[in-house]
């Protein structure tokens, strides 16, 4: 865990590194529904919905960035590292 200072009130407190889990089991699922509602061209075998795809790459994201967001649990701020 990591020592995260707030900006504005200075206080000290443990990052979280649970809320990556959660957000990328969010962004999977997003990306997932929204990938249901386009197909990706296959070529010469065809198409595939972007149900997969859309999952994979959503929840990589939301995993990626959600490290860098933190509140303050003394003054409730919101902040990027």
């Amino acid at each position: 865990m990591a020592k995260v200072q707030c900006p504005k009130c200075k206080h000290t407190f443990e990052g979280s590194a649970l809320k990556g889990a959660a957000a990328a089991t969010a962004g999977a699922a997003l990306g997932a529904y929204v990938g249901a509602g386009f197909g990706i061209a296959g070529g010469p075998l065809g198409a595939i919905a972007g149900t997969v795809p859309g999952a994979v790459v959503g929840g990589a994201t939301a995993y990626l960035t959600s490290n860098k967001f933190y509140q303050c649990n003394n003054c409730g701020k919101y902040f990027v590292l």
